[in-house]
């Protein structure tokens, strides 16, 4: 059977949570770590470089979570109803802290004028919501896996949707993911700014994380096979197989490479981990968008829509990802915005 107009646009549909993963995702674990400097005697320094890091780019990533939505509602009509009829508490969370993220972020530049008080809060504000939101995506996503979103209305409680061992079982891999990715990205930005001692913070924290990214993904493994045996099964033994090991041979390879402090491919390899991630769990449980419940053909809009919504992605892509390429390089050769 050959590839329909749905499952083209079920392929964009994971493209586009598997860019958002990996480069908002780099953004996330930059506030994760913004948030677990704490008071170090090195803290402001940290926070001074996650700053000049994100500052060119972080707004930039979130065209591909509105990407996703708008693919999701004009193809998969159903997927969308059925899932925030589910989940809306974990999207609220997470727009919210979408919203206190960006806004306290540019708030901090400001708040030291008003006082180190007003400072601490801003920060501590831009961490926890740099924690919220990842979580509460992936938490969503784990939802899905386990079955417990109904197709067109609820199966069971919305808070037995939200709140369940693979739901938070997803949030902590995606933590782990997002810390993991962010410290890599920030050894190239301490590199990049010649400031030695903060390679080696990151260079530390970065191996940690990778570390604890394949342990909670074997842990969450281990949870699902329990709750969602179908997903496992596809994952390890399925479509998903090839992405999954690929996950696990890259983050592997980045921890080795940052270990004997070779800063060769580190970063393109992190950003393919984490998103093998997102196409193991993918393809894992196809042909479903809801396991067990809910198929690509039958959650997909008529077939002139998918078409049409196929050939625009096409366009849009060919608009965005050449514009983000120019924006990420000018970013690496610090064109955007040198370090004070």
């Amino acid at each position: 059977m050959g590839v329909t107009s749905a499952d083209a646009a079920a392929g964009m549909l994971l493209l586009a949570v598997a860019v958002y993963s990996t480069a908002g995702g780099t953004d996330y674990g930059a506030g994760i770590w913004d948030l677990l400097a704490g008071l170090r005697p090195n803290a402001a320094r940290v926070r001074e470089l996650i700053d000049h890091a994100m500052a060119p780019v972080w707004e930039a990533n979130n065209v591909w979570l509105v990407f996703a939505a708008v693919v999701t509602w004009t193809g998969f009509p159903l997927l969308f109803q059925s899932a925030f009829l589910s989940l809306y508490p974990l999207f609220a969370l997470a727009l919210l802290g979408l919203i206190l993220r960006g806004a306290f972020f540019a708030f901090r530049k400001s708040a030291s004028a008003a006082g180190p008080a007003a400072t601490r809060v801003a920060t501590a504000v831009f961490g926890a919501s740099s924690v919220l939101a990842p979580f509460c995506f992936a938490a969503a996503l784990g939802a899905i896996a386990s079955g417990r979103v109904g197709s067109g209305a609820p199966v069971v409680p919305v808070w037995q949707a939200c709140l369940n061992p693979t739901s938070v079982a997803f949030g902590v891999v995606a933590l782990a993911a997002t810390a993991f990715s962010g410290a890599s990205f920030l050894v190239g930005d301490a590199r990049r700014y010649g400031a030695d001692d903060l390679v080696d913070h990151f260079r530390r924290r970065a191996m940690g994380a990778g570390l604890a990214t394949l342990a909670a993904g074997a842990a969450a493994l281990a949870v699902m096979a329990l709750d969602a045996p179908g997903v496992v099964r596809g994952m390890v033994a399925g479509r998903g197989l090839p992405f999954a090991v690929a996950a696990v041979a890259a983050t592997v390879a980045v921890v080795v490479l940052l270990w004997r402090r070779r800063y060769l491919w580190y970063r393109v390899l992190t950003v393919a981990g984490v998103g093998s991630f997102v196409f193991a769990w993918g393809f894992g449980q196809s042909p479903y968008v809801l396991p067990g419940r809910l198929t690509i053909a039958a959650a997909a809009a008529v077939p002139s829509v998918e078409i049409v919504l196929v050939a625009m992605s096409v366009v849009a892509m060919a608009i965005v990802a050449p514009s983000l390429a120019l924006l990420y390089a000018l970013h690496q050769r610090s064109d955007l915005e040198p370090p004070g």
